[in-house]
């Protein structure tokens, strides 16, 4: 992974992260501009943030590798909605 590509992070308990890759150490990956990907009818969501009660509009946030169950590239399609949804850009 290079910096600034977006990735998908699934923790152990299932929630999915879009964000940022920033930088990966033995015990922790950490992300920028996190968002939660949630269900919004036959599309994806993304929420501003890292908890569902949580501060909007982390700017980054680093994940325990114990926690993390894989972490890929965004399909690109999901990239394009993330970007969109994260900048207000329309792609």
């Amino acid at each position: 992974m290079e910096i600034n590509d977006v990735i998908t992070l699934l923790a152990g308990n299932g929630t999915e992260y879009v964000g940022k890759f920033r930088l990966e150490t033995d015990t922790t990956i950490t992300i920028g501009d996190p968002h939660i990907v949630a269900p919004d009818g036959d599309r994806l969501g993304f929420m501003p943030t890292v908890a569902m009660t949580g501060v909007p509009r982390v700017g980054e946030v680093s994940f325990n590798k114990s926690q993390v169950l894989l972490v890929v590239k965004t399909a690109d399609a999901v990239e394009k909605e993330y970007r969109k949804a994260s900048s207000g850009l329309i792609l």
